[in-house]
């Protein structure tokens, strides 16, 4: 992720999300220099940062000849957390959650059945308080809503990133990094889905699908492990399913 504020995030984002939402085709020449300078307000030098940067995460290619145009998706950087972000701006939410939970179903299971196999008495003590205070979260009665449905995200991430972090790899625990922000997002519309909106209904299946989760990974049973998580995901993907089948008009 390039990270970048001011003036120049701001160009960077409009253009960006714009791209992702398919203002330009792939393909497409995009509006010239001189014209987004005066449709941004910014200057020659912001706009050709502003390209820099994009063509770094893949969306756009500059070439003298031909002008600055949309690169082919296929080429662009899918897991940059920019680029997520904004899809989302551009509604591409729905695509990119469906990715991501593919993703899981692909990822997870095999991460379960490994941590439980590999983790050291240490990150197992890790596991153990992360769903401690998933168990806290559940039962707590005395946060108000909006509270409550946050720390249920916050400690349903932590539990997930406690399993990836008994594996042992960097490049897992920096993909899963990469897409938390986006599953926070997911977890958000399973909840809505099964009628958590207001108060602590309809999780209960959750709830007791990760718990068989940390049941096998505390027995060291990794088969097991992996079967619960399988479950999890396909519930999570079943229950946005339903969520985003009746919230579409």
């Amino acid at each position: 992720m390039i990270e970048v504020r001011g003036i120049l995030g701001a160009a960077v984002e409009n253009l960006g999300t714009r791209i992702v939402g398919g203002d330009w085709a792939e393909g497409e020449a995009i509006s010239r220099e001189a014209d987004l300078v005066e449709e941004l307000g910014v200057s020659r030098s912001v706009v050709r940062e502003s390209f820099r940067i994009l063509g770094a995460k893949g969306l756009i290619r500059s070439r003298t000849s031909d002008g600055t145009r949309v690169t082919p998706r296929a080429e662009w950087r899918l897991l940059d957390p920019d680029v997520m972000d904004w899809r989302i701006r551009a509604g591409d939410t729905l695509t990119l959650l469906d990715d991501l939970q593919k993703v899981r179903l692909v990822m997870e299971p095999g991460i379960a059945f490994t941590a439980t196999q590999m983790a050291t008495p240490e990150q197992r003590a890790r596991v153990q308080a992360t769903w401690d205070r998933k168990v806290e979260v559940a039962e707590d009665t005395e946060a108000d809503a909006a509270e409550q449905r946050q720390n249920f995200i916050d400690s349903d991430l932590d539990f997930h990133r406690a399993l990836i972090e008994c594996v042992g790899s960097e490049l897992l625990e920096q993909l899963y990094s990469v897409i938390e922000a986006s599953l926070s997002i997911s977890i958000d519309l399973q909840m809505a889905a099964v009628g958590y909106v207001s108060e602590m209904v309809g999780m209960d299946e959750s709830h007791e699908l990760h718990e068989a989760v940390y049941r096998a990974f505390m027995d060291g049973d990794a088969e097991r492990a992996s079967t619960a998580m399988r479950r999890v995901i396909q519930s999570a993907i079943r229950d946005m399913q339903e969520g985003l089948a009746r919230h579409s008009p």
